[in-house]
C-alpha cells in the first residue's frame, strides 16, 4: 500500500471499528470461518483507521454496503449513490480503497484454507476406521473391496510414478514478500484454533496479527521489477522447505499403513496405523518431483544455461540443507548407549573409516558421545552431507569426506537400519530413519529433476544456421542465439557430471508438429558436445498443443519410434517414452470443449501408438490453474484420463498460483498429494478402464458431433472475426496486466513492441485478462451452442442422453463440472460495464454474441445436471463464490472506471502512470477476490 499522509484517528477508535468491521463471515457466531472472517475484517478495520483514519473506514464501508445491497436488489438510488461515491474519489483514496479490498480478500483467502484444514481434521476424526474419502486409504479399501491381494496391491504401488512438475507460469499476481507476509499470517491464525490458549496468549496472537497486518497495509503490492529466473526458483524453494520436503515421508507413510490387512486397524488406538513404522516399508518413493523453473526457455530469453546450472545449485543447496538438519535432529534423538565391544561389525567398519576421512570430527563425536554408535554415525552423516553441499554449490571444500551420489548416502542408512534392527530398535530403524531414505529416494541430491523446453521452431533455426556455416552470434529466435542453443546442451552435460542424470535428462519441444522436431533435439545435442566429451542423457518430450498436432499425435508418435536412431536411443532408456499434453494452447485455439476432446482423443491414440510397439508411456498434462488452461479438481481429472493412459503413471504441471493453493500449507498439500494418489491408483485398474471404454462407445460420436459445434462456434467468435483481437484488448486489461511483471517470461510470443495478435499472445494473460472481466469466456464457449445444435437434431431425448452419460463417464461429469464452475465465477451483469469500453462499430454484436451464448449455456448445463442453480451440488464453493462477489464488484466497478479513463487520456497525460498503476492493483485484488488468474 502506498503511503498517503492522514490525519491520525484517536485511540477510541480501534474498538468502535472492532464493532462494525468488514466482513463477509456473518453466518454465526458459532460458524469458526464466519468468527474468523470477522476477526480478520475488525483488525484490518483498525489498521486501517490508524494508519490512514476513520474517514478512509467508513468510505470502504460505505462502498462494501452499497456494492452488497446492489447483489440484493438492483435499485436506480443506490447505484446511482454508489456512482457518485465513486466519481468523488480522489487517486490517493481510489488506491487506499482498491488496497483495502485486496488485503481484505488475501486474508479471506487465508481463513478459508485454515477453514479447510479444519474440516479435514474433523472429517478425518469422524471417518469410521479413519478412512477419510478421497484419500490413500479410502483407494487402497477400493481396491480390495474389488478383489485385489496384498501381492496385487503391492504390485500395483510398486509402478506408481506420479510427476507433480512446478513452472514458473505467470500466474501468481502476489510477490514473494507478500506471500512470506501471509504466511506468518497463516501461522497465527493456527495458533487460535488451539483450544489451550489463555486468554494473555490469545491477546498476543491478535497483537501479532494486527502487527502483520500493519506491514501488509503499507507493503507495495506490485513488483516495481519483473522477478529474475533465479527469483522465481527461490520462490520455489520457499515451499520446498516448508511444506513438500517434510509432507513426502507422511504421504508415504499414510499408504503404507493402508497397506497393512484391515484386521491390524481394530485393535484400538494403539495400533490404528497397522504395523507400519515395526517392518520394512511395503511403498518405495514413488513421487519424483520436476520442475521447469529455470530450465524454461521457450519464450524466455532470460533463460541461459548459466541460470540453468545455477538453478541446480540452488536445488542442491536447499536439499542438502534439508538432510543435514534431519542427520543432526537424528544424532540427538538416537542416543542408545552400546559398548564398543558389542556394536554391529558393519557399524563398526563404517565408523572407522569415518574416523579415517574425518578426523577431527571423530574426536568431536568421541568426546561427545563415546558409548553412542548411532549418534556417532549421524553426526558424521551430518558433516559429510555439510561437505558434499559445500562441494556442489560451488564453495571451497575438501575433496574427501563427502558424497558423490545419493545412492551412497542411502546405503549407509540402509546399514544403521539393519544395526538399529539387530540392536531391537525395530521401530527406530522403520520409524524415522526410513523417512529419511524416504526423502532421500525422492529429491536424491538435486531435488527435482529440472526440465529444459524449447520451441521446436528455434531447433529448426539452429539446425539451418549451422549448415549453413552461420556464425555462433547468428540470431535464431528473439533474442536467442545460436551459441546460446549450443550452450544449453553442454550446460546439460554439465548438470549429470555434477549432480546426477536425474537432475536434468528431459527435454520438452513445444509445438511439436513433425517426428524430425524431436530428433533434432538430439542431433544439436551431439553438435554441441563434438569438441567438448559425450552428449548428455536426454528423455526428449514433445509437446502437442496444435489441433494439428494433437490430430496427428499417434502418426508422429509412430513415425519417431518406428525411427531404428531414436529407437537406439529410446532403448537406452530403458524403452519408455514420455509425451506432453498441452491444454492452455488448445484451449485458445479451439475452445473449452473441442481442446477437451481433442486431449481425449490425442490419450488413447498415443497409447495405441505406443502399444503396439512395445512401449512404455507416460502422458504428462500440462495443465494450467484455470478451468480454460485445463484447471479444475485434479483427483477427478485424473478418473476422467482415456482407458488405459494411466497405468499407474501420472505427470502433470503445477503452474503459477496453484502452487501456493496446493503447498503452502502443510494439510492441504499432503491432502492434494493423496487425492492424487488415490486416483491414479484407481485409474490404474482393468475395471476402471472397462467402465471409461463401456462410455466411450457410446460416448465418442456424442461427444465428437458437441466438440465440432462447439469448435465451429468458438472459432467463429475469436478466430474468424478480424476484429476480435481489437475488441478483447478494449473490454479486458490485457494490456495493463502484461505489464504487472508477474514473471520472468513475455506476456506474447514475437518481437517486443509489436502488438500482439489472439495467436501469439500466451494462454495465461488469455485467461487472465477474461477473469478480470468476469466473463470466463475461455472456460465454457461454445458449450451452449453445442447442447443447442444437439438438442436440434436428437431432440429432448438427446440432452437426456447427454445427462446419463455424464453420470457414466468420468471425463465428461469432469468436463460439465468444470464449466459449471466457470460460468458461476462469471457476471454478465459485471462483464456489461467491460463491454461498454468498446467503443468500435461491430462491438455491440460480439458482446451480444457473448452474453447470449453465457445465457444459453447455462440454461442448457442445468437443464443436462437437472440443478435449478448453478453450483447446487458443491453448496461450499456456491456460497464462497456468493459471499465474494459484492466484494469483488467494489473493485471491478474501480477497474472498468480507471480504465475508460485510462484509455481516454493521451499518451503525455501527467497522471497516465499513476492511473494505469491504480489498475494494475485492481487487478491484484480481483484476482485475490476471484481466487484465480491464469
Amino acid at each position: 500500500m502506498a503511503r498517503v499522509t492522514r490525519e491520525r484517528p484517536p485511540a477510541a477508535v480501534s474498538a468502535a471499528v472492532a464493532a462494525e468491521p468488514l466482513g463477509i463471515g456473518t453466518a454465526g457466531a458459532r460458524d469458526p470461518l464466519a468468527v474468523e472472517v470477522r476477526l480478520l475484517g475488525a483488525l484490518l478495520g483498525q489498521v486501517i483507521s490508524e494508519q490512514e483514519g476513520p474517514q478512509l473506514f467508513e468510505l470502504v464501508e460505505r462502498i462494501r454496503r452499497r456494492t452488497i445491497a446492489l447483489r440484493r436488489e438492483d435499485d436506480p438510488l443506490e447505484r446511482a449513490r454508489l456512482d457518485e461515491e465513486l466519481r468523488a474519489l480522489d487517486l490517493d483514496d481510489a488506491e487506499s480503497v482498491i488496497g483495502a479490498f485486496a488485503l481484505y480478500f488475501n486474508l479471506v483467502n487465508l481463513a478459508e484454507a485454515r477453514s479447510r484444514v479444519r474440516t479435514l481434521r474433523r472429517r478425518e476424526r469422524a471417518a469410521r476406521g479413519g478412512i477419510l474419502d478421497d484419500s490413500v486409504a479410502d483407494a487402497v479399501a477400493d481396491l480390495r473391496r474389488l478383489g485385489r491381494s496384498a501381492h496385487e496391491l503391492d504390485a500395483l504401488v510398486g509402478r506408481l510414478s506420479i510427476v507433480p512438475v512446478l513452472t514458473a507460469h505467470p500466474t501468481e499476481a502476489r510477490r514473494r514478500t507478500t506471500l512470506v507476509a501471509l504466511g506468518r499470517c497463516a501461522i497465527l491464525l493456527a495458533r487460535q484454533d488451539d483450544p489451550r490458549l489463555t486468554p494473555s496468549e490469545d491477546r498476543e496472537v491478535r497483537r501479532r496479527l494486527r502487527e502483520e497486518i500493519s506491514l501488509l497495509w503499507r507493503m507495495a503490492s506490485l513488483r516495481v521489477v519483473s522477478p529474475t529466473p533465479l527469483d522465481e526458483v527461490r520462490t520455489a524453494m520457499a515451499f520446498f522447505d516448508a511444506t513438500l520436503f517434510t509432507i513426502v515421508p507422511r504421504l508415504y507413510r499414510a499408504l503404507d499403513a493402508a497397506l497393512d490387512p484391515p484386521g491390524t486397524r481394530s485393535a484400538g488406538p494403539a495400533s490404528d496405523t497397522g504395523r507400519t513404522g515395526t517392518r520394512p516399508p511395503r511403498v518405495g518413493p514413488f513421487l519424483k518431483p520436476g520442475s521447469w523453473i529455470g530450465g524454461d526457455r521457450d519464450g524466455n530469453p532470460g533463460v541461459t544455461a548459466d541460470i540453468t546450472l545455477r538453478t541446480l545449485r540452488i536445488h542442491a543447496d536447499h536439499v542438502l540443507h534439508g538432510y543435514e538438519a534431519v542427520a543432526m535432529r537424528l544424532m540427538q534423538t538416537i542416543a542408545a548407549a552400546e559398548p564398543s565391544d558389542h556394536v554391529a561389525r558393519v557399524l563398526a567398519s563404517r565408523l572407522a573409516r569415518d574416523a579415517e576421512d574425518l578426523p577431527e570430527t571423530d574426536r568431536q563425536l568421541r568426546r561427545r558421545f563415546p558409548d553412542e554408535p548411532f549418534r556417532q554415525r549421524f553426526g558424521f552423516i551430518a558433516e559429510r552431507l555439510r561437505r558434499t553441499r559445500a562441494a556442489l554449490v560451488g564453495e571451497a571444500a575438501a575433496r574427501t569426506g563427502r558424497y558423490d551420489t545419493a545412492a551412497e548416502l542411502d546405503d549407509e542408512l540402509a546399514e544403521i537400519q539393519a544395526a538399529l534392527v539387530g540392536d531391537g530398535l525395530e521401530r527406530v530403524a522403520w520409524g524415522e530413519v526410513a523417512e529419511l531414505r524416504w526423502q532421500v529416494g525422492t529429491f536424491g541430491f538435486h531435488l527435482a529433476s529440472l526440465e529444459v523446453r524449447q520451441h521446436a521452431s528455434v531447433h529448426r533455426a539452429a539446425l539451418a544456421a549451422i549448415r549453413s556455416g552461420k556464425p555462433g552470434d547468428t540470431e535464431v529466435s528473439t533474442d536467442v542465439t545460436l551459441d546460446e542453443v549450443l550452450a544449453t546442451f553442454r550446460a546439460i552435460a554439465e548438470a549429470q557430471a555434477r549432480f546426477g542424470v536425474e537432475a536434468c535428462h528431459r527435454y520438452v519441444v513445444s509445438f511439436t508438429a513433425a517426428a524430425s522436431d524431436v530428433t533434432d533435439v538430439l542431433e544439436l545435442a551431439r553438435i554441441a558436445s563434438a569438441e567438448h566429451g559425450e552428449p548428455p542423457i536426454l528423455d526428449v518430450v514433445p509437446l502437442f498443443e496444435s489441433s494439428d498436432a494433437l490430430g496427428g499425435a499417434e502418426a508422429i508418435l509412430g513415425s519417431l519410434l518406428d525411427d531404428p536412431g531414436y529407437r537406439r536411443n529410446l532403448a537406452a532408456r530403458g524403452n519408455r517414452q514420455e509425451v506432453m499434453l498441452g491444454y492452455s494452447d488448445s484451449n485458445k485455439e479451439s475452445g473449452f470443449l473441442a481442446a477437451a476432446w481433442m486431449l481425449h482423443d490425442a490419450q488413447s491414440a498415443l497409447v495405441r501408438a505406443a502399444r503396439a510397439r512395445d512401449i512404455e508411456l507416460t502422458l504428462f498434462h500440462g495443465r494450467g490453474g484455470a478451468i480454460g488452461r485445463g484447471g479444475g479438481p485434479t483427483n477427478r481429472a485424473i478418473l476422467g484420463q482415456a482407458p488405459g493412459s494411466v497405468d499407474g503413471r501420472l505427470k502433470l504441471t503445477e503452474q503459477g498460483e496453484v502452487i501456493a493453493a496446493n503447498y503452502a500449507d502443510p494439510t492441504i498439500a499432503r491432502r492434494h498429494l493423496e487425492q492424487m494418489t488415490g486416483a491414479v491408483l484407481l485409474a490404474s485398474t482393468p475395471e476402471h478402464d472397462e467402465r471409461l471404454e463401456r462410455a466411450l462407445v457410446g460416448g465418442a460420436p456424442m461427444m465428437a458431433e458437441l466438440a465440432t459445434t462447439a469448435r465451429t462456434a468458438y472459432r467463429s467468435l475469436v478466430h474468424d472475426d478480424a476484429g476480435f483481437a481489437a475488441f478483447f484488448r478494449e473490454i479486458t486489461p490485457i494490456r495493463e496486466l502484461s505489464d504487472l511483471r508477474l514473471g520472468s517470461r513475455p506476456a506474447a510470443r514475437g518481437r517486443r513492441g509489436e502488438a500482439p495478435s489472439i495467436d501469439s499472445l500466451r494462454a495465461i494473460p488469455w485467461t487472465f485478462a477474461w477473469s478480470q472481466a468476469r466473463i470466463n469466456l475461455p472456460g465454457w464457449y461454445g458449450l451452449g451452442a453445442a447442447l443447442q445444435a444437439y438438442r436440434e437434431a436428437h431432440g429432448e431425448t438427446g440432452l437426456d442422453a447427454v445427462s446419463r452419460l455424464a453420470h457414466e463417464w468420468p471425463f465428461l461429469a469432469s468436463l460439465l463440472d468444470n464449466a459449471e464452475m466457470s460460468l458461476a465465477k462469471a457476471d454478465m451483469g459485471v462483464a456489461r460495464t467491460y463491454a461498454a469500453l468498446a467503443t468500435a462499430t461491430g462491438d455491440d454484436r460480439r458482446w451480444a454474441t457473448i452474453e447470449t451464448e453465457y445465457r444459453r449455456t447455462v440454461d442448457l448445463l442445468l437443464r443436462v445436471t437437472g440443478r435449478d442453480r448453478l453450483l447446487d451440488g458443491a453448496p461450499v464453493l456456491q456460497r464462497s463464490v456468493t459471499l465474494r462477489n459484492p466484494y469483488v464488484d467494489s473493485l471491478s466497478e474501480l477497474q472498468v472506471r480507471l480504465l475508460g479513463r485510462l484509455r481516454a487520456m493521451t499518451p503525455d497525460d501527467p497522471d497516465r502512470p499513476r492511473i494505469r498503476r491504480l489498475v494494475q492493483l485492481t487487478v491484484n485484488g480481483v484476482a485475490a477476490g476471484l481466487q484465480n488468474t491464469g
